[in-house]
């Protein structure tokens, strides 16, 4: 299978302090997952996400019609690349001038993707990807921008801010509202067609992450798995359904699927997004320690007797 490179017109890793640092180490979780999951769930089938060459991949995002998979892997240099997947190719995702370091991280019904790269300025910047080439995104009045999510509107969401003081933001047709969750560090993952958003924030003194949800109006509601110390929200579907991962007293990731403040666990270690068919992708760590993304195909329901 060949790898095909996609560039394009032009144009960050955050300069973090230590609250930025953990930040950063609280989100990897997501995607250098800690345990493995059984090869087939009792509801689901696997298929690893993985392009030819790579030391390691993770998945992150999906489009709702199920046809295009997106996330990043390690290349041959050691550097960070997005790519796109549709079932028959992976397309490697890099935009012009970036650093070392590409991430795609959402895509939408229209083949629009997104994600973030790190420029010669040493500063995130996000980025979409369409039919007519790249263009660069920035929240207006910040050093640092990374967008991580887009609906079929072609609405964003992401985060943006510098030296770990950061914030979610929304881009609703061209307006952008910064918020947080009570104050702190917040991070937003995912936006569905009815503009809700997921993320997560991290509370002081120790920075632990917690999960959210915040609905088109800009109410928001606290999500944490019961008894977890650590819970991240990634993914939103549109019938509410909310993907993510917790982490146990034995620093054990569990991915889960969240609607109505029921939760349902699955034996995998993170569920990064989930789109309107059920199927979700993730990332989890092989036998050999290796890290790959994933995308799960919900199994047909048995025939009734």
């Amino acid at each position: 299978m060949r790898l095909a490179r996609i560039s394009g017109s032009e144009k960050t890793v955050l300069s973090m302090g230590s609250k930025g640092r953990v930040g950063a180490l609280l989100l990897l979780l997501a995607w250098f997952a800690v345990t493995v999951p059984s090869a087939q769930g009792k509801g689901f089938k696997l298929k690893k996400l993985n392009p030819p060459g790579t030391g390691f991949s993770f998945a992150f995002g999906l489009n709702n019609n199920g046809s295009l998979m997106v996330g990043s892997f390690q290349d041959a240099k050691g550097g960070l690349e997005g790519f796109v997947y549709n079932w028959v190719k992976y397309k490697a995702i890099v935009f012009p001038g970036a650093v070392n370091f590409t991430r795609a991280n959402g895509v939408n019904n229209a083949r629009t993707v997104v994600g973030d790269f790190v420029g010669a300025d040493t500063f995130n910047h996000g980025f979409l990807l369409n039919g007519t080439g790249f263009t660069q995104y920035d929240v207006p009045g910040v050093t640092s921008t990374s967008v991580y999510g887009i609906n079929d509107a072609g609405n964003l969401v992401g985060f943006a801010g510098f030296n770990g003081d950061n914030q979610g933001f929304v881009d609703i047709g061209g307006t952008v509202t910064l918020f947080t969750v009570d104050g702190d560090p917040t991070y937003a993952f995912s936006i569905n067609n009815a503009n809700a958003v997921v993320g997560n924030y991290l509370v002081p003194p120790a920075f632990l992450t917690h999960g959210f949800s915040r609905d088109a109006s800009g109410a928001i509601t606290k999500i944490d798995y019961p008894g977890a110390a650590i819970t991240s929200c990634l993914g939103i579907n549109d019938s509410g359904e909310i993907s993510g991962f917790y982490v146990d007293s034995a620093d054990v990731s569990h991915g889960f699927i969240e609607k109505d403040g029921e939760f349902r666990t699955l034996r995998l270690p993170d569920i990064a997004g989930i789109n309107n068919q059920g199927m979700f992708v993730g990332s989890y760590t092989d036998s050999n320690q290796v890290n790959y993304g994933y995308v799960a195909l919900p199994r047909p329901a048995a025939s009734p007797r």
